[in-house]
């Protein structure tokens, strides 16, 4: 990921180029400059009249590569000025470069520059984290435009939020790196406070019965921190219990959704209740996060346990409320504060009404 203080440095010399009347702009793609200006058609190209364009630069997103972008784009302002323009001293037309890019074109460019930085495995995990997810929807033979990849995000329906908004994570990335003009955030649909209902939350009596009468010690282990500990089903699976300053914390990993972060149990008794014996999880053959998820939610539907196991997690946030800090909670769970509010907003409004209600019956006694 392109650091942000280089992101604005390049703003800030885009405005320089601007105000001393250049015509040219340097962008970011990926991990490496570009130049862009309204430039005369390609030598391979259909096209008769000048319009943007780009020109890839060999050098790497970075404030030395910045200084040598800076000159770079005052060299070719200079040749359009000067009407020196040649396609021949910026691009080696030997590479045979298609003009018009297809969808199948920017995929093969893409899955090489994601390749390095995917587990082992990795043609299973370029499947499942980018072609499951819109990728395998693109129309290989077709120019890679806005429009296909909106018409990509919408054959994800609106109904499944997760895998919508995992789509248009995805295929934004990719229109980033192509260096497609278009914004995949407003079809994206995330939780809202209606995601999570009253009626689906499990009370802390209902809780401590499912999880005791399970026999299978490591699935009771496994839904046990997700109880105390409000994990996400996956981060069940991964996580180390420490003694930090007498309390059992839970410490999830990096290679978890939302990373590293410390989780404090609640209610305490329930440690004492099921984690002093053996810690040990079940055996699950996962590639990807997404498979203990599955693996979980299916053994809780064979012991026919209410809802989802994701319920146990909703319960431990709201267990909190009006009692620490909502932000203190968010970190906990490994999530933002404003995502924490919005997901769980109907119990915080009633919380906060309480204490406003009896703060009122104090003054009035």
């Amino acid at each position: 990921m392109v650091r942000r203080d280089i992101q604005a440095e390049v703003r800030s010399v885009n405005l320089w180029l601007k105000a001393e009347c250049y015509r040219v702009a340097i962008q970011i793609r990926g991990k490496r400059l570009s130049l862009a200006a309204t430039l005369p058609p390609k030598p391979n190209s259909t096209k008769v009249k000048s319009h943007q364009q780009r020109i890839p630069l060999k050098l790497g997103a970075t404030l030395a590569g910045l200084r040598r972008a800076k000159a770079q784009a005052i060299l070719l302002a200079d040749q359009l000025d000067r009407e020196k323009f040649n396609w021949a001293d910026w691009i080696d037309f030997s590479k045979d470069e298609p003009e018009v890019k297809t969808c199948k074109y920017w995929l093969e460019k893409f899955k090489a520059h994601v390749w390095p930085d995917l587990p082992d495995d990795k043609e299973f995990n370029w499947t499942k984290r980018y072609l499951y997810f819109g990728l395998n929807k693109l129309p290989l033979d077709k120019p890679l435009t806005p429009e296909v990849l909106v018409a990509a995000v919408l054959t994800k329906k609106a109904g499944n939020k997760a895998s919508r908004d995992r789509a248009c994570i995805q295929l934004q990335r990719l229109a980033n790196y192509a260096g497609i003009d278009v914004d995949l955030s407003p079809f994206r649909v995330g939780y809202s406070s209606a995601d999570v209902t009253p009626k689906e939350i499990p009370g802390d009596n209902e809780i401590e019965r499912v999880i005791s009468d399970i026999s299978n010690p490591q699935w009771r282990y496994v839904f046990a921190l997700m109880a105390i500990y409000g994990l996400r089903d996956h981060e069940a699976f991964l996580c180390n219990l420490e003694e930090r300053n007498g309390v059992l914390v839970a410490v999830v990993p990096d290679n978890t959704k939302t990373g590293q972060h410390i989780a404090y149990p609640h209610p305490a008794k329930w440690v004492e209740l099921w984690l002093m014996g053996e810690r040990d999880v079940p055996l699950v053959k996962a590639k990807a996060n997404s498979d203990y998820g599955a693996s979980a939610a299916e053994y809780w539907r064979r012991i026919k346990a209410p809802e989802t196991p994701y319920t146990l997690r909703h319960a431990y946030a709201i267990r909190h409320i009006g009692k620490v800090d909502s932000a203190i909670v968010a970190s906990w769970m490994g999530h933002s504060p404003e995502m924490h509010r919005k997901t769980y907003q109907r119990w915080i409004s009633e919380s906060v009404q309480k204490d406003a209600w009896q703060k009122l019956q104090s003054k009035s006694e």
